[in-house]
């Protein structure tokens, strides 16, 4: 996974993400599980206005668990007012934002694409109506048979333009 797909994954932008790594001293890993972790402090952060360092450590403690429905993450002494990620939302949507980086925006590979194993270019020649029995037949016989071959075509073509 490439650094543009890990930002893509987690819903931010490449330069918010190494900034915040950098305030949080914490190394950027291009693997899922990061962009998954980075997309919920992003979210924490951008939408919630939590600090980073608290909205770090609430993704860490939201994300470590086996958790899968809802979680209440913080809540004050008295009980009356809590944060809750719902995970299921989360997931889901993280796995769309995940998706679309890897099919989407997959880098394209530098230089010609490769080839498949199969001549298309023969079965093209074939479809056009070219007769390619010779050319099997002269690729079936030995480099020293071809050459045996070829000397002769060339002696036929001396004897034509001599007129012998």
């Amino acid at each position: 996974m490439t650094l543009g797909q890990l930002a893509i994954a987690a819903g931010a932008e490449v330069k918010w993400i190494l900034n915040s790594a950098a305030l949080l001293g914490r190394r950027v890993r291009h693997t899922p599980a990061d962009a998954r972790w980075w997309g919920l402090l992003r979210l924490l952060t951008e939408s919630l206005k939590l600090p980073l360092q608290l909205s770090a450590d609430v993704a860490s403690l939201a994300l470590r668990g086996a958790h899968t429905g809802e979680l209440s993450v913080l809540t004050d002494p008295s009980g009356s007012a809590s944060l809750r990620i719902d995970l299921r939302r989360y997931q889901s949507i993280f796995l769309g934002n995940l998706s679309r980086a890897l099919v989407l925006e997959t880098p394209r590979r530098r230089g010609r694409p490769a080839r498949s194993p199969g001549s298309k270019t023969l079965d093209s020649a074939e479809r056009y109506g070219v007769d390619l029995g010779l050319l099997r037949a002269a690729l079936e016989r030995t480099p020293a048979d071809r050459l045996d071959m070829l000397e002769a075509n060339a002696a036929f073509v001396r004897s034509m333009r001599t007129g012998a």
